[in-house]
């Protein structure tokens, strides 16, 4: 039995009066037990004590400590008082093993509950064997320990769950199957062991028979703890893998994953879930939202509302992630629990709108889990995620699943997320979050306002009516799509945005559902469109000058990736960038296809490409590498398909010795600067074009005209 240290009272019981009570209770029966020669109780304590503090770890993560089999032999052969003297050693034993063997972590609170319940268990199986002798007087040694291993399981287990009830509030019934199904294997290792050592403790082969007892316990502890090590290491792996794909989504979602596992592994401990199931689902809820990391990472990083195309490709990451998650995990009961984990009790889930019990019932935890952890990280005040989730709880929530969610059970889940040490706490004022629709609706709409002040057209509100008509439209082009989306508004009674094209305009279209009627909301955005592209190109010209002066002409910004890629010349050979080692590969590349002679040089060339591919791999995660030859220009040609770069961070590379930027080229842009002789930019949000030239070196080419060449083998967008 686990059972929490200082759990009562929350507070440090006085050291000096609990260990003198239980050491003189341990004095006592030391006393009594004395009566019997010890010469034939030494090896039976011995072998209690090492059964206690060497326990045979199960997969659930509880411990299999077979002391019992000690204290039981000694109650059937020597009497009470030695029994209980056995059990004394075991539950110090256990209380030592718990507290790491430091003595300043010993409870003794923890090891006197433990000693009460396993005393009076003990005096249950004593007055047992009574019984058994007052009816059958030479009953044989199997059924001794048949009767006294039953009737102290029959005591323990109703203790067990009382404390239980009284330190975390579970019922006492719960998890009463799955108890009974292990109390079997205590009492079938007592009536297989105990007689055969009671029949043989006077006998010269009672130490063969410790010798060869301990060396099967100690194989069966060893493999059990190399497997038991194995799992670790394989959760280990997947809380790895799931911090890594969350990091690049997004900082809110970072650690996600972990804590839907930890708090999924309280909630199950509450809902008595089949242990030979519960190592699967707690991996299926670490990656739970692994689908994501198959998605685009503006999703998650947009602010404002996501359009229905949009919100159609995140509810894609279901499905996705339990693609891989049975390709991870290998089985197909953890796929179909991820896949169904956004489906909500009233059936306005997705991806398949399953309702009811007609969900996964894993499923259902996986959704309570995350969302609690959502809620934990957002409220600081427990009371409140738990109105919070009886809110869900028959819309969103299985109720029954809701009803496990009290206070008890949220301030625990806090403190094991803080002995993880993982976050629990409320998010930062400024922290990213995905709202609901309607939030996301006014969010974008005030965004837009504050952006484009009044460099929007004509605003129209449309009706779709009851009776399936479109009402106030000036462009029948429009009535397809727009009759089409507001029948999806009204199916599934929610509110959305859209954007529509239609020739060279482009619209913004927000629907709203009510009594049984679709309000439309369309506006012309085109001008506020062209009035970005051109605060862009203003800014992008704006830059140009601004670096072309600093660099005195080395560096050019470009407006278009067609301007760059226009001074190509003939392709030679190119190298893919995906890990270090390509590093090097880029380097020797381009270092193959100079004249040598000039070591110098040679190092700038190196330098810059090395350079150019680091930041590349660091900041873009991979690209290509490719090497040009125009007249008596070597040229590098360097690619990726990243976010870009900050354009306000580079002019300072030419003013600011040192200077670096984790979102810009920084330290390693200056250095490429310094090594070419030109410099040819090309970024925005797809990616990032640069073209490095060195002057002097006739590479060695072996190609046509390399623009179409290259245009043709490695598709670049003109």
């Amino acid at each position: 039995m686990n059972i929490p240290p200082n759990a009562a009272n929350g507070k440090k019981a006085p050291y000096p009066f609990w260990a003198l009570a239980g050491f003189l209770y341990g004095a006592i029966l030391a006393v009594g037990a004395g009566q019997v020669s010890w010469m034939h109780m030494l090896p039976i304590l011995l072998l209690t004590l090492l059964l206690d503090l060497f326990p045979i770890r199960l997969i659930s993560g509880e411990e299999f400590g077979a002391g019992l089999i000690g204290f039981l032999s000694l109650l059937i052969g020597f009497g009470l008082y030695t029994a209980l003297l056995g059990v004394f050693i075991s539950c110090l034993a256990n209380e030592s093993r718990q507290c790491g063997f430091r003595p300043a972590s010993f409870d003794p609170v923890r090891w006197l509950v433990r000693l009460g319940i396993y005393t009076l268990s003990t005096c249950g199986a004593a007055l047992a064997l009574q019984g058994l002798h007052a009816v059958w007087t030479d009953a044989p040694l199997y059924a001794q320990a048949a009767a006294a291993a039953l009737m102290f399981e029959a005591v323990r287990l109703p203790l067990d769950a009382g404390m239980r009830k009284m330190l975390s509030g579970k019922a006492l019934l719960s998890g009463v199957r799955e108890r009974l199904k292990e109390a079997l294997v205590p009492i079938l290792l007592c009536v297989v062991v105990i007689p055969h050592f009671l029949r043989n403790l006077l006998e010269k082969e009672m130490l063969g028979d410790l010798i060869y007892t301990g060396l099967l316990l100690f194989f069966i502890l060893y493999f059990s703890g190399v497997y038991i090590r194995e799992v670790a290491g394989w959760r280990r792996t997947f809380e790895r893998f799931s911090l890594l794909f969350e990091s690049r989504l997004s900082p809110d979602l970072e650690g996600h994953g972990i804590r839907t596992g930890v708090i999924a592994d309280h909630l199950l401990e509450r809902l008595s879930y089949p242990r030979k199931k519960k190592r699967v689902f707690i991996q299926a809820a670490i990656q739970h939202d692994i689908g994501k990391s198959a998605l685009p990472a503006y999703l998650f990083t947009k602010r404002g509302a996501l359009s229905l195309s949009e919100e159609d490709e995140y509810r894609s990451h279901s499905e996705k992630g339990a693609e891989i998650v049975r390709t991870l995990i290998e089985d197909d009961r953890a796929a179909l629990w991820v896949r169904h984990h956004h489906e909500c009790w009233d059936g306005r889930g997705f991806p398949a709108g399953l309702r009811g019990k007609n969900i996964p019932y894993e499923s259902r935890i996986l959704a309570l889990s995350s969302r609690l952890d959502h809620l934990l990280r957002r409220e600081g005040d427990d009371q409140a995620v738990c109105a919070y989730v009886a809110k869900l709880s028959g819309r969103e929530i299985d109720p029954a699943l809701a009803a496990q969610v009290d206070l008890h059970f949220v301030q625990t889940a806090r403190e094991r997320l803080e002995l993880r040490g993982l976050v629990s706490g409320p998010l930062q004022e400024n922290g990213n979050k995905r709202s609901t629709l309607p939030e996301q609706a006014e969010e974008a709409r005030a965004v837009l306002a504050e952006e484009q002040g009044s460099f929007v057209g004509l605003s129209t509100m449309l009706k779709l009516g009851a009776d399936g008509l479109l009402y106030g439209l000036e462009q029948p082009e429009l009535e397809a799509p727009i009759v089409r989306l507001a029948r999806r508004a009204e199916a599934d009674q929610t509110s959305f945005y859209e954007l529509l094209s239609c020739e060279s305009r482009t619209y913004e279209a927000h629907f709203y559902p009510e009594n049984r009627e679709v309000r439309i909301a369309l506006t012309d955005i085109t001008p506020a469109l062209a009035y970005r592209e051109r605060l862009r190109t203003e800014t992008l010209s704006a830059y140009r000058e601004i670096i072309s002066a600093l660099s005195e002409g080395r560096v050019r910004l470009c407006e278009t990736d067609g301007e760059l890629l226009a001074r190509l010349g003939a392709r030679l050979d190119s190298v893919t960038v995906a890990g270090k080692a390509d590093i090097g590969r880029s380097r020797d590349l381009a270092a193959s296809y100079m004249e040598a002679g000039d070591p110098k040089r040679l190092m700038q060339v190196k330098l810059a490409v090395s350079e150019a591919a680091t930041n590349m791999l660091k900041h873009a995660l991979g690209g290509e590498v490719t090497v040009f030859a125009r007249e008596n220009v070597l040229q590098i040609f360097v690619r990726d398909e990243g976010s870009g770069i900050a354009l306000h961070d580079l002019p300072k590379t030419f003013v600011v010795s040192g200077y670096s930027s984790k979102r810009s080229l920084g330290r390693g842009f200056g250095l490429m600067y310094a090594s070419t002789d030109r410099i040819f930019l090309y970024t925005d949000s797809d990616g990032t074009r640069l073209l490095l030239e060195f002057d002097g070196i006739s590479g060695r080419a072996n190609g046509s005209r390399g623009r179409a060449l290259f245009e043709s083998s490695s598709q670049i967008p003109s």
